[in-house]
């Protein structure tokens, strides 16, 4: 039996696909917000704190 090529053989399997990975790409979006918001501040504490010790 031939392999199908493109995804259009089996509809089925991928009716929601796009829904999944909108909201898989929210989900990243609020990450990387949430992880600059944490990361940012705490750099720029570390950054004073550096300065601080040195100089």
């Amino acid at each position: 039996m031939p392999k199908p090529n493109d995804i259009a053989s089996f509809p089925e399997l991928f009716e929601d696909m796009e829904q999944f990975l909108d909201e898989q790409i929210t989900r990243l979006k609020r990450a990387g917000l949430l992880t600059a918001s944490v990361g940012l501040p705490a750099a720029l504490v570390l950054f004073y704190l550096t300065q601080k010790m040195t100089g």
